[in-house]
């Protein structure tokens, strides 16, 4: 990653270039989030290719060049949520080069992030997480299939953390499975029976059988399996239940996360469970639950007919 940075030749490119790795191998971020951070850079890159500025981290990384690539980004009519991930970007480079004392001070603070509504996690209802128990026989799907979506729904891990499973990291003994999480921060995540016993059909008959630093989940051949392979698993399953667009692993996790609060577990509980860093980001699931509640008690109270 940044190998083939577009702007490689360049002072402010090569930094560029050691940011990335940095993001990829010490942050630990995701294959895309660091392509966006570069994708990010490029455009700004571009940008002062067009104006002239000499492509130095001291021309470059100061408040003018920086403010006007952000004013030449909101002229192009990009949504909130698109300007605000390439303000990121600018701030993650800036508070790099501050950290390996490229520049002194960082001049990407001033840089005011637009407001934008979040939109709620899709999820599925408690009906429809037991219909998709309830549908998960041998018939419709295969025990490898099955361990899949009760690993999503039963521990709320990520895609890449379920990607990088291996046998040593479950332990059916202590019903716990270790994570390993945005970087490579480790956390331990109760199994529930049913991914147990789903696990142990799949074991069963796994190609290759299952060593302990053997990747969990493979395919007929005994090769890992891609994540997009994992993900089109998880959008045959939910389309049984589901008539939501968005049929992604991530649609497990916001509804393991929802029923547990529903369920009245502590959302600092749920915090670790989920492994997040901040708990700002547990509590829009808290926003869900309120929802229901309020939707429940217009559906069943007596004295909210009116509001039906």
């Amino acid at each position: 990653m940044g190998a083939d940075f577009k702007y490689i030749d360049s002072e402010l490119g090569q930094i560029i270039v050691q940011f990335l790795l940095y993001a990829q191998k010490e942050k630990g971020y995701s294959e895309l989030t660091v392509g966006a951070y570069k994708s990010d850079l490029e455009q700004f890159m571009d940008f002062l290719a067009s104006k002239k500025i000499e492509p130095t981290a001291v021309a470059a990384l100061s408040k003018t060049p920086l403010r006007l690539f952000m004013h030449s980004v909101r002229e192009q009519g990009l949504k909130a949520r698109s300007i605000a991930r390439k303000i990121a970007s600018i701030k993650s480079l800036c508070r790099y080069c501050v950290k390996q004392r490229i520049i002194a001070i960082n001049p990407a603070k001033t840089l005011v992030t637009p407001k934008m509504d979040k939109p709620l996690p899709v999820f599925l209802t408690s009906t429809q997480a037991n219909e998709l128990e309830e549908t998960s026989t041998p018939i419709t799907e295969s025990a490898r299939d099955r361990a899949i979506v009760e690993l999503f729904y039963g521990s709320g891990m990520r895609l890449s953390e379920l990607h990088g499973l291996t046998f040593g990291d479950i332990d059916k003994r202590k019903m716990v499975v270790r994570v390993l999480g945005k970087g490579k921060k480790e956390r331990f995540v109760p199994l529930t029976d049913q991914a147990v016993v789903a696990i142990g059909e799949y074991v069963k008959e796994r190609a290759g059988g299952a060593g302990v630093n053997d990747t969990v989940f493979v395919n007929a051949k005994g090769m890992p399996l891609s994540k997009r392979q994992i993900e089109r698993i998880v959008e045959r399953s939910l389309s049984r239940v589901s008539l939501h667009r968005k049929k992604s692993p991530h649609v497990l996790r916001h509804s393991f996360a929802t029923h547990l609060l529903d369920s009245g577990a502590d959302i600092r509980a749920v915090k670790e469970l989920l492994g997040h860093s901040s708990l700002a980001t547990t509590q829009v699931y808290t926003h869900i639950s309120r929802e229901h509640l309020i939707k429940a008690y217009k559906l069943a109270h007596p004295k909210a007919e009116a509001s039906k």
